[in-house]
């Protein structure tokens, strides 16, 4: 058998082979053997029926299968003979039987493991910030844990900063209704009924929103005009004035629960002291810091890996891991209440994170992978079997059921994959030179949305 490697751009080879009369025939003779054994014809005895019997009623067949088997054989000689590491055959082409000496020559189109020298990873310079956890620190964690007990208390006077309003309005651009203008305009521009509004809200709800509602109080009945901006999100609005006709139905005061007795023992019980529940929040920031410290860790490990070698990686791989990424970004956004309509709107930004983040993540799976093989890292039985039985009890499945669907579906080896990344990751964590910087401050989420109705 004659076979020939051309090596293309993307981590990708074409290997051409060129299989003899003889080579075809003796695999094809195996192969009818193969359907003797199993024939039966009447008048033969079980697996005695001759080969020219088989060939002139299973000949197409059989020559089917001793090609894939030929490109089998040319597949493994290739694979000993060149060293190739084979990540998938892509296709098979070209096949074509000679007239002229009966020859069979074909093409197989693979992409292969890259190849590459592993930069240096041990001691990768790190900079991460200290842990410290101060008094402030902790007051502000308890001021946003009183926050999620506060209540609202219907009041008789006009709104002031803090209190929501409860308003109902329909909107209208040049005195037709939106909703019949721009059939699919966004519902707050259109009509709205008994929705809570918080009047302390950083960012207007519109442009004058809020501003236009200074002293309502219930039973008043505003008309306010909001300038849209020329880049607003609804195109068919953008720089047009809509008018509100606004109604409201009520005024509630917030009331935020004092650090006393009351409110200890409401959240931790008879035994809670505030020395108590300070030290469970001093406790709790300090594993959040931990866990955002870790997090930093390794995604300046990964950066570094990515920057410090360059190499060619398999395309297609990039693009199976990129419709991936694309699949997590939408539903992540659908769940935070973005339309498909927004989906498709932000359809290029999306596809292009999700391109990146594939390019990253294949690139160092792939330096991780020959580091695991260099460091001989392994993943234990006692790791694999505690990932395996979470996510069984997680589906609501008998944990050996579980495994057996899991070893037939891939999902076993994917999930071995997964925690071997995740090994070397923790070896590089461990040896990395981390260069220990000031406290950072904690980007905390400071906007306070209005609270939904009960």
């Amino acid at each position: 058998m004659n076979i020939n490697v051309e090596h293309n751009p993307n981590c990708q080879a074409t290997i051409h082979v060129h299989a003899s009369r003889e080579e075809m025939a003796k695999q094809e003779d195996r192969v009818a053997t193969q359907y003797a054994a199993q024939m039966k014809l009447p008048g033969y005895r079980p697996g005695k029926v001759p080969k020219a019997v088989v060939m002139k009623k299973h000949g197409p067949a059989i020559v089917n299968e001793a090609q894939r088997e030929i490109a089998n054989v040319a597949l493994q000689q290739t694979i000993k003979s060149e060293g190739l590491e084979i990540l998938n055959v892509l296709n098979v082409k070209d096949q074509a039987v000679h007239d002229t000496d009966g020859s069979f020559t074909f093409a197989i189109e693979v992409s292969l493991t890259p190849r590459f020298d592993l930069p240096e990873y041990k001691a990768i310079p790190v900079k991460l910030p200290r842990i410290e956890v101060n008094d402030a620190d902790i007051d502000h964690d308890l001021l946003h844990l009183r926050e999620r007990y506060t209540s609202y208390t219907d009041v008789e006077r006009a709104a002031g900063n803090g209190d929501c309003a409860v308003l109902s309005f329909t909107g209208s651009v040049d005195g037709q209704p939106t909703a019949e203008a721009f059939p699919d305009v966004p519902v707050h521009l259109s009509k709205v009924e008994d929705q809570w509004f918080l009047l302390d809200s950083e960012e207007d709800f519109l442009p004058g929103f809020y501003a236009g509602l200074q002293g309502v109080q219930k039973g008043d009945e505003r008309t306010l005009k909001i300038e849209l901006p020329e880049d607003y999100a609804f195109e068919g609005l953008r720089g047009k004035t809509v008018e509100l006709a606004v109604t409201c139905s009520g005024v509630k005061e917030k009331q935020m629960p004092e650090l006393d007795a009351e409110f200890l023992k409401k959240i931790g019980g008879e035994e809670m002291t505030e020395e108590t529940l300070r030290g469970e929040v001093k406790e709790a920031i300090r594993r959040r810091r931990e866990q955002a410290r870790d997090t930093s860790l390794g995604n300046q490990i990964i950066a570094h890996l990515f920057e410090k070698v360059q190499f060619d990686i398999p395309e297609e791989v990039v693009n199976r891991a990129a419709q991936k990424h694309t699949n997590d970004i939408a539903a992540r956004a659908l769940r935070q209440g973005m339309t498909n309509e927004q989906l498709m709107e932000h359809q290029d930004e999306i596809l292009n994170t999700a391109m990146t983040q594939a390019r990253q993540n294949v690139k160092v799976s792939f330096i991780l992978e020959e580091i695991a093989k260099k460091e001989k890292v392994q993943v234990t039985e006692q790791q694999l079997s505690a990932v395996l039985a979470n996510m069984a009890s997680r589906s609501g499945k008998p944990v050996k059921k579980f495994i057996s669907e899991a070893q037939r579906d891939g999902t076993v080896r994917a999930v071995a994959d997964d925690l071997l990344m995740q090994n070397t990751l923790q070896l590089l964590k461990d040896s990395a030179a981390i260069e220990e910087t000031d406290p950072e401050a904690e980007h905390c989420d400071t906007h306070n949305p209005a609270p939904a109705q009960a």
